[in-house]
């Protein structure tokens, strides 16, 4: 049976003065593994000497797994300077008199938490027994845990596994265990020995030279090795329903701060009035009522859950996660307790009356804003209080709008920096209308709150890397406010983009016009120093002669719709993903399309006006990428051959449709099915709709013909 060694310490007072642990950067809360064995070690010490049994367990501590770490909540108190003397006697000509000539301030920061809360260290062993009992001895002999004020005594304590984890799931505090985060000092093979090696040589490290000058020896450093540690976040969830018949209660995305007003309100209020004492404290970690700065760590978050899924779903808030950083000092129960079953006051929600939070497990929705992507964009609006007052006017007034757009990205920059998103975005796109299709303009969540529908911005992200969510931002992010879906891509290299056009503003008679203007403006993207565009996005050689090489090396460009009347947006798709044979992308050629395609923001197309746009790319459920067995041609396909006249125009074409799968590099379809065959008077290339049926699920995107490149044979899943 496998057992657990616990080691709880205490302090004697509610601070801790010692830093560089690893933990929060150089902040050092909890102390490290590494410092507790240190304080293990000099605990053990009689003198200069450590008993053999002791150095034993001791070496049987050092090789086990890291401990996971439970560490009561801690607020950072302010920096107080300490004058010491420093260690440079000779610059005053060795006079002690003098010390105060060279004294340095030290400036220490501790933290302060509940001394009556251990920071608990649990291991995992398998039987026997007798070293783990031997730590236990030796832990009791500590007396100090950071730095020399840092008064502490330890009680070690072998338990079942099942009990230490009960422990520590019920410990006030958050839980830390090796992950991803900070890179912390513990004790490893050799851990002791350097230990003591360093003591020895610290007792020696002055001497006298034959000349009588005195020398100093820097003691060698200590052995420790560096594991990644994480403490996420408490997260609880909820869910809107009827009392009665039990099922959802939506509200409308629009309402999401005044909801989360009510909701955290009415809890504060129940947890105040069982818990007076601590009512401030609730009033400032949960209202946000009297919060400073030092205060963000440690507030309670609510997040109202919109449901997303495909761009025709309802975004109506069902589900609601209350978030307790790892600083938060409530005990998760005591939180969960004061939201469950709370009916919200909202007047605008009157026909909700007999609704409540039911607590749930089901965290699958949520976990959809907690998923790591490189793209964000809001699904609630973003709150930037530094941004100015709406443009007024429109052509006339395009200078201004771009003015104020500038502020607002300058301000989402700052917003993440008060997030704590350590990676920059490459990019940042602001706009008052939602990028959800049935999302709500910005000026809409202004309802209900302090904030000006001028302050209200949508907010697209993105960053070089993978984030992980989930990402709020802005001033209103403890309001429910400023919440981010990340969007995911079908390629890590966003290979296939997608320019949205506003709604009912091109036909889709005038296709081919606006693609040649799309693939104009993609090629003045693309020019270099001295004007020349390269075949990626020309088509063209060198020499100057269409590229007629085996695989394709240009850009493939189409129109999508969709209800067969108006363009919906416009689709740029790079030639190794369409063409399947090319194996080998070069980094530069990749980086190259990037850049280009998400360089273009307007789109002038003659009499047909300029379209403001930008790129955007495809997730993994679109009709245009996602795997399936059975794939439609939006647009006709044109035979890459031209028709005799003794050959049979459907045969001819279910043959051409065939061949031209096999030079993309797709599977042989298992069936064909044409519509709409058109054959010209003498022939030429016929054209018609395909139905392709494949025995395996094919990926997108697809797009196959003699004029695939201009949008011809475009198909969807």
């Amino acid at each position: 049976m496998t057992l657990a060694l616990q080691i709880a310490v205490r302090f004697h007072d509610g601070r801790y003065h010692g830093e560089g642990d690893g933990f929060s950067g150089a902040s050092g809360w909890p102390p490290s593994p590494a410092r507790l064995f240190q304080a293990l070690v000099a605990g053990a010490a009689k003198g200069s000497a450590i008993l053999p049994a002791d150095q034993d367990a001791l070496r049987w501590l050092e090789e086990l797994p890291p401990p996971l770490i439970a560490a009561p909540p801690t607020r950072q108190g302010g920096a107080a300077p300490l004058f010491v003397p420093n260690n440079d006697l000779d610059a005053v000509g060795g006079d002690p008199a003098r010390l105060a000539e060279i004294r340095v301030a030290k400036h220490w920061r501790p933290h302060y938490f509940d001394q009556s809360n251990p920071v608990l260290y649990v291991w995992e062993f398998e039987p026997p027994d007798h070293q783990a009992q031997r730590i236990c001895t030796i832990a009791n002999h500590v007396y100090q845990l950071g730095r020399g004020v840092d008064m502490a005594a330890a009680n070690g304590s072998i338990v079942a596994l099942d009990v230490a984890r009960k422990n520590l799931m019920d410990h006030p505090g958050a839980m830390r265990r090796p992950g991803e985060g900070d890179d912390v000092a513990v004790a490893s093979a050799g851990t002791l020995v350097s230990l003591i090696e360093r003591h020895q040589r610290a007792r020696t490290r002055f001497s006298s030279s034959s000349k009588g000058r005195t020398l100093f020896a820097q003691p060698p450093r200590a052995i420790f090795s560096y594991v990644s540690y994480d403490a996420p976040p408490r997260r609880l969830h909820f869910e809107l329903r009827l009392r009665e018949s039990g099922k959802f209660a939506p509200r409308t995305l629009r309402l999401a701060a005044p909801l989360v007003a009510s909701l955290r309100d009415a809890a504060m209020r129940r947890l105040q009035d069982a818990l007076p004492d601590r009512a401030k404290e609730f009033e400032r970690l949960i209202g946000g009522r009297g919060a400073g700065p030092r205060d963000i760590a440690q507030r309670v978050r609510i997040v109202p859950i919109p449901s997303i899924g495909m761009e025709h779903t309802d975004p109506s808030i069902r589900r609601i996660m209350v978030e307790l950083p790892s600083a938060c000092p409530f005990r998760s129960q005591d939180i969960e307790w004061a939201f469950a079953g709370l009916s919200t006051d909202y007047p605008a929600a009157s026909d909700f009356s007999d609704e409540c939070l039911v607590s749930t497990s089901d965290a699958t929705i949520a976990n959809r804003f907690s998923r790591a992507a490189r793209v964000f964009r809001s699904i609630t609006a973003v709150a930037l209080l530094s941004t100015g007052g709406r443009e007024v006017g429109r052509a006339a007034d395009a200078t201004r709008r771009r003015r104020n757009e500038a502020k607002a990205a300058a301000a989402v920059a700052q917003a993440l920096r008060h997030a704590h998103v350590k990676e920059k975005p490459v990019d940042i796109h602001v706009q008052r209308e939602p990028f959800h299709r049935r999302g709500r303009l910005a000026a809409e969540f202004s309802t209900g709150t302090r904030f000006s529908s001028d302050a209200m911005w949508h907010v697209e992200l993105r960053f070089a890397s993978d984030i992980a969510g989930p990402l709020v931002i802005g001033d209103g992010r403890f309001c429910g406010l400023g919440l981010m879906e990340p969007r995911a891509t079908h390629d890590d290299h966003d290979d296939i983009v997608a320019f949205d056009l506003p709604e009912n503003s091109i036909a889709l008679e005038h296709y081919g016009r606006f693609n040649l203007a799309l693939r104009r403006a993609l090629m003045s993207c693309a020019r270099d120093d001295d004007g020349a565009v390269g075949t990626l996005f020309s088509g063209h050689g060198p020499d100057g002669g269409p590229d007629r090489v085996v695989h394709h090396n240009h850009v493939f460009i189409a129109a999508d719709s969709d209800d067969d009347r108006w363009i919906s947006r416009l689709i740029v798709a790079a030639p190794w993903v369409v063409d399947r044979h090319r194996k080998h992308v070069k980094k530069q050629e990749r980086s190259h399309f990037m850049d280009v395609v998400y360089r273009l923001t307007s789109l002038r197309a003659g009499d047909l006006g300029t379209i403001q746009c930008r790129a955007a790319p495809l997730d993994d459920a679109d009709a245009l990428v996602r795997p399936a067995l059975c794939w439609e041609s939006r647009t006709n396909y044109s035979a890459t051959r031209n028709l005799k006249k003794r050959d049979n125009a459907t045969a001819f074409l279910k043959e051409d449709v065939a061949l031209e799968c096999h030079r993309r590099g797709l599977p042989t379809p298992v069936s064909v099915e044409l519509g709409d065959v058109e054959v010209g008077p003498k022939g030429g290339r016929p054209r018609a709709k395909v139905k392709l049926r494949f025995a395996t699920a094919v990926r997108g995107p697809i797009l196959l013909g003699r004029d695939s490149h201009s949008g011809g044979g475009l198909f969807h899943a």
